[in-house]
């Protein structure tokens, strides 16, 4: 009896098992996929926002996370372009977006971006903003799925003393839906291609972050449905947000006129944001010397997966004495830290070189605004 007992509680649990991965990759697929709507529930949509003047304010990065950051920062722009001017909404779609080297507000081809900066987030510029614009006899429409946010948005509302149905909520994944309705599959791709290609930081970031560490269990196993659900290799980290905001930041104030880093603070900044934490930083710091002098053509080189070889010796103490005389041998306008005694000059010295190699990627912004949609 009890080896029978034993038998079948074995088996139970292999059964149960499998019907979890069974479920589990099959929600991963279902999540990661790109999001679909009915033609007619997308045109009533559409309707409902037109029909009364409405304000939508867009968590941006909450968009993009819908579809597991698939959605480059450049594609996610062309497509709101696209479609607020197709729908008659230019001038009231917000692009709200986490990060920067401070807070600003950009108006760029009938869309308004909203840049929280260093010390706030994208939900607080949303929260704030919502009883402002109820206060002004509006209707507002926020896109996101983040329920604190959604809960400080009702509040400002009942706060503001705005009657019922001033504020309407939009989820993530239907918004991705109305922006991906009534165009091609290939003109969709396209879009995503080109605005890939306007923001060449982004993909030079995912090699980045894929060749620097092994991927962990999620990571193979999502890359396994990668077929199915096309799903991204990787989960987008803080570190590389920070860096795609201030490049869109200075990409679109470039494209309309204006200089790109006209009394803005430098890529120091950058470090100082409240949600990055110190390893963060120190990938932020080693993507920078992985881009080098040379900006994106250095990055391209230095972005391969190191190969597998066996662990480096330690140089012999004869070798060790030998550097040391070549360095005491340099010429003294040497670009190498060799007179830099301490270990401290010498890592300040590198910190200068990484934040300067930073600076130069990031004013590329002017290449990046021409590839940045269409006039």
């Amino acid at each position: 009896n009890r080896v029978c007992t034993y038998m079948r509680f074995a088996a139970t649990r292999v059964v149960f098992a499998v019907l979890c991965a069974h479920l589990s990759s099959a929600s991963a697929s279902r999540s990661t996929a790109w999001p679909t709507l009915p033609g007619s529930q997308c045109a009533s949509a559409v309707r409902e926002l037109t029909a009364v003047p409405t304000c939508l304010l867009v968590d941006a990065n909450n968009v993009r996370g819908a579809t597991a950051f698939r959605l480059t920062t450049g594609a996610l722009v062309d497509l709101a372009e696209a479609w607020a001017h197709s729908n008659g909404l230019r001038g009231r779609v917000h692009l709200v977006w986490d990060h920067g080297c401070k807070p600003d507000a950009l108006t760029s081809r009938g869309l308004e971006h909203g840049f929280a900066g260093p010390r706030q987030s994208a939900d607080d510029m949303i929260a704030a903003q919502v009883p402002l614009l109820l206060k002004g006899g509006e209707r507002v429409c926020v896109v996101t799925t983040d329920r604190e946010l959604i809960f400080r948005a009702k509040h400002a509302a009942a706060s503001s003393g705005a009657g019922r149905g001033a504020l309407r909520l939009l989820g993530t994944r239907k918004f991705v839906a109305m922006l991906r309705h009534g165009r091609e599959a290939a003109e969709c791709a396209q879009e995503e291609a080109s605005g890939g290609e306007a923001l060449e930081g982004e993909h030079a970031l995912r090699r980045f972050a894929i060749a620097q560490r092994a991927s962990r269990w999620h990571e193979r196993r999502r890359r396994k449905h990668a077929r199915k659900s096309g799903a991204a290799p990787f989960a987008e980290r803080t570190w590389q947000r920070v860096l795609l905001a201030e490049r869109l930041r200075r990409a679109i104030r470039t494209r309309e006129g204006g200089v790109a880093n006209s009394g803005d603070p430098t890529a120091e900044a950058l470090l100082t944001d409240v949600r990055l934490d110190a390893r963060q930083r120190s990938s932020l710091l080693r993507f920078a010397a992985a881009v080098g002098e040379d900006g994106e053509a250095a990055a391209e080189e230095a972005l391969a997966p190191p190969p597998l070889t066996s662990r480096p010796r330690r140089p012999t103490r004869r070798a060790r004495r030998a550097a040391a005389v070549a360095e005491k041998s340099e010429p003294a306008g040497s670009s190498q830290p060799h007179r830099l005694a301490t270990p401290r000059e010498r890592g300040e010295w590198v910190r200068e070189r990484q934040l300067e190699s930073l600076e130069r990627w990031l004013s590329h912004a002017g290449d990046v605004a021409q590839g940045l949609g269409a006039p």
